[in-house]
């Protein structure tokens, strides 16, 4: 995705690239944002994906957000585990 990206041969800017779900993750995310462009992913079955809340005590800070909102982000796990997630 991101070669094609860079090799379009034409001389138009590429400012957003839209993948579907398998193309976006964390990485695509992060040099997508160091080219400078946005990735756009396309959900799929978005109508029952959950997301999880940045905070405990904030449930009220996103109204549009509610029906698919879960849990708090669990921010210690991710503290211990992060060097593994990277690898």
């Amino acid at each position: 995705m991101i070669e094609g990206l860079l090799r379009h041969c034409t001389e138009m800017k590429v400012e957003k690239n839209y993948v579907d779900s398998h193309g976006q993750n964390e990485v695509a995310f992060a040099f997508c944002h160091l080219l400078g462009f946005q990735l756009m992913p396309r959900l799929k079955r978005i109508n029952v994906q959950k997301l999880y809340r940045p905070s405990t005590g904030n449930n009220d800070a996103y109204p549009n957000l509610q029906p698919i909102l879960t849990r708090a982000i669990n921010w210690d796990l991710i503290r211990q585990q992060y060097d593994q997630m990277v690898k």
